[in-house]
């Protein structure tokens, strides 16, 4: 365990300095989709810092070459990371996809749970997790719905696949009403202490995802047709998904988004910070409360159901609301900087 700790600090101490060979150093360069996603962490840190080094809660043999520890603090939680010696020196890795125990399926807590042999051992734990989430979504659903959604557990960024961003901690197929699971990554997944249920954080991700579903099945396709701050700012603040730390550092630090760039969402280039599109869930979430405070709590309903007919703010704003766009943004604008400034 103290060689894992110390590989750790070696890692934030690199962060730390922007020392980017030494950071390589530390994690295994020959697993594609991992490098990938360490080389987005190094420079994200480069401009934003990092935290201290995390602590590790447990650690337990994988196979012959891997050791699986649980890595993080009492009061974020715990990932399962996996490291292996190389040369005589620790470094973080992934099992490769032919190690990862085949594919299983089981329904536990009337959960459609699909996911690796790696985790055969918390498979009741996400479970258990998911159907948090799904009964907290089954009170907020209007109307009639389809099979309540399944979680598929994919537990490296190499098994996600590389169509799916470093950032992603999970998604629902967005207006595919037939297809009822959510798909959950690694960087999304963590434990309380005591390893044995899932934290706060991690149901409410789940429950943001489950609120995608459920747009889903209230008007199917609906959120092909949304602003993208009512597709995803719903989820994130009825899903209690956004810290307010979060929320408030966000909106208090970085420029706020034009009106465009809430209705469209950020366009990604290889020039777009890669902090930039989670940083846009604060303001879509804040936007949905600002939507709620002021015009009540079905004002975001009648906008979906206005959505089925145009998909032009100037024409469902005022059908709905009463208000311009230019009237809801302005006003959005001020309020967020009072509540949370």
């Amino acid at each position: 365990m103290s060689e894992i700790e110390a590989l750790l600090q070696k890692r934030t101490d690199t962060l730390q300095a922007k020392d980017l060979a030494g950071f390589q150093s530390t994690f295994d360069g020959t697993r594609s989709a991992l490098r990938r996603c360490q080389g987005e962490a190094f420079e994200i840190a480069s401009r934003q810092g990092t935290s201290s080094a995390p602590k590790v809660g447990k650690v337990e043999p994988y196979l012959d070459l891997y050791v699986r520890a649980y890595v993080g603090s009492d009061a974020s939680g715990y990932q399962r990371l996996y490291f292996r010696k190389e040369g005589g020196r620790w470094i973080l890795t992934e099992p490769k996809d032919d190690e990862l125990g085949g594919d299983r399926a089981k329904k536990i807590n009337d959960i459609d749970l699909t996911y690796y042999g790696i985790d055969d051992d918390i498979a009741e734990v996400y479970a258990k997790a998911g159907a948090s989430a799904r009964d907290f979504v089954l009170t907020v659903v209007r109307g009639k719905t389809g099979t309540p959604f399944g979680l598929r557990i994919f537990p490296t960024r190499g098994a996600a696949g590389p169509t799916v961003g470093c950032g992603v901690a999970g998604f629902h197929l967005q207006n595919n009403p037939n297809d009822h699971f959510i798909r959950l990554f690694s960087n999304g997944l963590s434990f309380k202490p005591g390893f044995t249920a899932m934290t706060d954080a991690t149901v409410a991700l789940i429950r943001h995802e489950g609120l995608h579903w459920a747009q889903d099945q209230m008007i199917p396709g609906i959120t092909a047709r949304l602003d993208w701050w009512l597709s995803e700012g719903w989820p994130d603040y009825v899903g209690e998904f956004r810290a307010l730390a979060t929320k408030k550092q966000v909106i208090c630090t970085t420029a706020t988004p034009t009106f465009k760039q809430l209705v469209d969402g950020i366009a990604i280039t290889p020039e777009t910070p890669l902090e930039l599109p989670a940083q846009m869930y604060s303001f879509a979430n804040s936007m949905v409360e600002y939507l709620e405070v002021t015009f009540g709590k079905d004002a975001y309903f009648d906008l979906m159901t206005a959505y089925k007919d145009s998909v032009d703010p100037k024409i469902t704003y005022p059908r709905v609301l009463k208000v311009t766009p230019e009237q809801l943004y302005d006003g959005w604008k001020v309020w967020a900087k009072q509540k949370f400034c």
